[in-house]
Parts: structure tokens; C-alpha cells; sequence
């Protein structure tokens, strides 16, 4: 659960202060939004995705960092919607009232949709939230849970159809946990919940079923759920098909497919396909472990976050997708997401970083040469994957950005597959880079990223109270503008802590067929599945 957004489908890698959310260069979403009534009825998508779910329980921590809530997205709903920017309402098809009905304690009132069933007919009721929260809250259920649920301290029925969350304090991500995504059938045990999705799909409550899985044609099925309570889905059949980001791209230019995910593989190839891109949810980043040795001390931190050519990385990141990105400038939050504030980026200052690592004691001979302290050059290890993420290239730009201040950088490649475990966890290193992913109510999940010290998903080897004391601010003010101002103070503590630096927001480009509606990437919103299909009539 923890690494969970650490990778995704494109980890990669100006100095002017940014624009303002709307006019920045790149939509929250790009769907090529139409009515549902300019969408056809009926037709079969076919949609790309790069490999098999590692366990089909989109909640599980093996499937959670797969490609099962992907996949299983048109099979699932919530009561909560979110929408481009981040902000959201109460989706009717599965409540008539989600509110805070009492702010002390925190206290969450949610009204179901008495019309809404699991795939095999039983109502969605308040026995499933009970289920749902106790599971999530036991340690023996390995759930990738949001942290809000570890503050539910109690989820108190109102007869069959409404309930009350509780929370212990207040949080502002408590819209991530007032709803089940999971019927009381599918976590009455550990067992059943770890292990019996591993191979099937959970029971649907959405406007389509998985009907079929099958792992020889790499292929995944999806058709209208027959007991579906809400608008008639446009499209008669979803299926999934499984490969390797080069054959979809071919599958997609042979008329085979009607969507495929654009990689910097694969953008060369798919330059001249119809292409729909957005900003995406993860973000690269340099972390710096000031936990030992030179980056203990906070100037040498502050001088490597100002020798980093922050706006050649989100240049570079541009050119490999082939769209023009934006820098990321907050820990929290996506430009043009609820809450952000208009923010320039750290702008590269040689001098400054020059002057800062003198006052730490690391100086040059005659103004040339490494730094050195006491006849030693500062010399600082950095770790990456050898995957296609751009991490690589990032790195070694890095590591030229700091030569020039007299820093010395050994960028290490080193295989994918155990990057975190035998370096990242174990902090054995003094820079490094990969994404994180925001997510629409996870101000609980960024504080990890900084404190406490002993946080399993903080790699910076510092934890202060000033970052806590911001981080707390923000996830418990529950009134939105005062919200976005205790967000602003977070970030700004954040760059006095020089931990960890933003760098350029991941875009998401799809490749679409052009007759294809309300279908492409979003860095935040929930597609609605009962609209995407084909244009009603060519040329809409």
C-alpha cells in the first residue's frame, strides 16, 4: 500500500512563476465530453492496459498497486464523485445525502440509494460499512486503506439504509472513507478478503460486471450489469486487453483497439494517432536523506535544492511525452486541483547554493573544483531504477546541475524490481528520485511523506515539528479557503525543511479513437462509465 503510487505508468523527468490555474498548459481532463444522448447505444471498447491485476481486490495491498482499480473502475461506484479539480458531490446512483452532521466529534451522515445492489442482487446496506470499516481497521486484512479510516472510531447504523461515521478527530479526507467498497460477503474473513479475489473479481455494484477473465488471450471482459439501477450504459461490452506498452501502441494503430496508453516508448510511434492528454496525478521529485552525514546540515539540503535545474526537468518531461507539462510547486496538491495556490517554483540560484554550502564549511579552491571540507570532496549517492520511467535521465541531469556547484553525484542503476526495498526503505542513499501520486483526500498520506520519523513512506530521514504541527493544521480544518491557507503554510515549511523537492507534474496521454466519447485521461476526476462510448452520428 505504502510504494503503492510510486511508479505508475510514466514516472519521468521555467523558472517564471506559474500561471494561473485555467490557463496553465495542460486540462485536468480530456475526454472529449458529449451528452449521453450524442453517444450511441451499444458497441464493445476496446481498452489497452499493460498487465494482469496482481490480485483482482482493488483494496488489497497487491491489487491496489496493479492494474485492478483500473480495470475493475467501470464494475464500482461510491457514494462520493469526484470531479476535474478535485472537488466533489454526492453521486445519487449510490446515496441521497452524504453531510457532516456534527463537527465534534466529527460525524458523517450518509443516506443510500435503497435502489442500489451488490452484482448478485443484496442491497448495499449499513451492515456493509460495519464489515467494511472493521476490516480496514484489522491488522490481519492486508487493505491498502486510506488514513482517515485509521480515525473512524465507530460507524453507527441508522436502520438499514443510513449510518453515521464517526471519526476520533477531525480529518478533511473524510470523504475517502463513508463508503464500502466491498460487500460484508467479501471481508466476514481475512481469508476470503486476502485471497479469494486473487483470481475472480469482487461482486460489482456499478454499471458493468467482469464477465469474463481469461489469462491465455490476455483479455478481461466487462458487460452491462443486468441489475444495474441507474442510467442504461451506452456501451454493450468493455474489454480489456493485456500487453506490453509496444503492442498495444501496434494493436491500436491496426484498428484493433480503441484506446492504448502513450508512453515516451511509445510516443514516436503514436505521434500521428488522435491523442488526448491531460495532467496526471503523480509527480517526480528529488528526495534528499538528511538523516546523515553532509545533508544532515539544513543550508547543505537548501544549497542542492537550488542548484537543481527544476525547470530543464519539467522542459525534459514535456519533450519525452511529447505534451508541454507544468512544474509541480507543492507537496499536496496539483496545480489547478481544489485548494492550490498559484505558486512559483523554486528557481535555480548557482550563487545562492554556492554561498550556502561556504557557510556549511564546503568550499572550493580558486572559486574551481569539487567542494571540500577539511580536504574532503562532498560526494553524494544517488540510487534509481533501471525501468523506462525517465528516472535515469532525470538523475543524470541531477547529477550535472550539482557538478556545476562542485557537488559530486554517482548516479547508481540498479534493478527495478528491489529499488525500494534495498534502497529506499532502507535509506541507503543521500539523493534520489522516483513519483509520488495525489489523490483527491490524502492530505494523511503526504504527512507520511515527512513525519514522524519512523512513517514507513518517510525517506527523508528527518521528521520536525514545524512540518507536523502545518500538516495537522491542514487535515483538520474542515472549511475549504481556511483549508488551502493551512495547504500553503504546509509547502512553505516544507521547502524551509529542504527534504523533498518537486519537480514536474506526469502528464497522462491516451491515444482514442475520435468516435470514442467521454473516455481519455484525468489526473483526478471518476469517469462516468454510463456515458463513454461511440458518437451517435458521424462527425459529432
Amino acid at each position: 500500500m505504502l510504494l503503492a503510487g510510486c511508479f505508475g505508468g510514466g514516472d519521468d523527468g521555467g523558472t517564471a512563476e506559474t500561471k494561473a490555474a485555467e490557463d496553465t498548459s495542460l486540462p485536468m481532463a480530456d475526454v472529449h465530453p458529449a451528452d449521453a444522448d450524442a453517444v450511441r447505444d451499444g458497441g464493445t471498447l476496446r481498452l489497452g492496459v499493460s498487465s494482469f491485476p496482481a490480485n483482482f481486490n482493488p483494496v488489497h495491498t497487491d491489487g491496489v498497486a496493479s492494474t485492478a482499480p483500473q480495470i475493475l473502475d467501470p464494475t464500482l461506484g461510491s457514494a462520493v464523485r469526484v470531479a476535474e479539480d478535485g472537488s466533489w458531490s454526492t453521486d445519487p446512483d449510490y446515496a441521497t445525502s452524504v453531510e457532516i452532521s456534527d463537527r465534534d466529534p466529527l460525524t458523517v451522515r450518509v443516506e443510500l440509494n435503497r435502489k442500489a445492489v451488490w452484482q448478485g442482487g443484496t442491497p448495499i446496506t449499513s451492515a456493509d460499512m460495519v464489515a467494511w470499516v472493521a476490516a480496514l481497521q484489522d491488522d490481519d486484512y492486508a487493505a491498502a486503506a486510506p488514513p482517515a479510516y485509521d480515525l473512524v472510531e465507530a460507524v453507527e447504523p441508522d436502520g438499514k439504509f443510513a449510518y453515521e461515521v464517526v471519526f476520533e478527530e477531525p480529518t478533511a479526507d473524510w470523504p475517502a472513507a463513508v463508503y464500502p467498497t466491498l460487500p460484508k460477503a467479501h471481508t466476514k474473513s481475512a481469508d476470503r478478503f486476502n485471497r479469494g479475489m486473487s483470481a475472480k473479481a469482487p461482486s460489482a455494484n456499478g454499471p458493468y460486471v467482469v464477465s469474463k477473465i481469461e489469462r491465455r488471450t490476455g483479455t478481461i471482459t466487462l458487460e452491462r450489469n443486468p441489475r444495474w439501477w441507474g442510467r442504461t450504459p451506452r456501451l454493450d461490452s468493455i474489454v480489456w486487453r493485456i500487453g506490453e506498452e509496444d503492442v498495444l501502441a501496434r494493436a491500436f494503430l491496426a484498428g484493433e483497439l480503441e484506446s492504448a496508453p502513450v508512453t515516451p516508448a511509445t510516443r514516436a510511434d503514436l505521434a500521428k494517432a488522435d491523442l488526448r492528454a491531460s495532467r496526471g496525478s503523480e509527480w517526480s521529485h528529488l528526495t534528499i536523506n538528511g538523516g546523515a552525514g553532509p545533508l544532515e546540515d539544513a543550508d547543505v539540503r537548501r544549497a542542492v535544492t537550488l542548484a537543481v535545474d527544476s525547470a530543464g526537468i519539467v522542459a525534459d518531461t514535456s519533450e519525452r511525452y511529447g505534451v508541454e507539462t507544468d512544474p509541480m510547486t507543492s507537496v499536496a496538491l496539483l496545480p489547478g486541483q481544489v485548494g492550490y495556490r498559484d505558486t512559483a517554483p523554486i528557481a535555480r540560484d548557482v550563487a545562492k547554493a554556492q554561498k550556502l554550502l561556504a557557510r556549511a564549511g564546503w568550499r572550493r579552491k580558486d572559486g574551481t573544483g569539487p567542494v571540500l571540507r577539511k580536504g574532503r570532496p562532498l560526494v553524494l549517492s544517488l540510487p534509481v531504477p533501471d525501468t523506462r520511467s525517465g528516472a535515469v535521465q532525470r538523475a543524470e541531469a541531477i547529477a550535472e546541475d550539482l557538478a556545476e556547484v562542485g557537488v559530486r553525484v554517482k548516479v547508481t542503476t540498479v534493478p527495478g524490481a528491489t529499488f525500494f526495498e534495498k534502497f529506499v526503505i532502507p535509506l541507503d542513499f543521500d539523493l534520489t528520485t522516483f513519483a509520488w501520486q495525489v489523490n483527491p483526500f490524502d492530505l494523511g498520506d503526504t504527512k507520511r511523506l515527512f513525519t514522524p520519523i519512523d512513517s514507513p513512506m518517510n525517506f527523508t530521514g528527518k521528521a520536525s515539528k514545524a512540518t507536523g504541527k502545518a500538516f495537522d493544521a491542514a487535515i483538520e480544518e474542515l472549511d475549504d479557503p481556511k483549508r488551502a491557507d493551512a495547504i500553503a503554510e504546509v509547502d512553505t515549511v516544507a521547502r524551509a525543511q529542504a527534504s523533498i523537492l518537486p519537480l514536474a507534474v506526469m502528464p497522462k496521454v491516451q491515444a482514442v479513437d475520435p468516435t470514442v466519447r467521454n473516455l481519455g485521461p484525468a489526473a483526478l476526476a471518476h469517469l462516468d462509465w454510463t456515458t463513454v462510448g461511440f458518437a451517435a452520428k458521424k462527425g459529432d
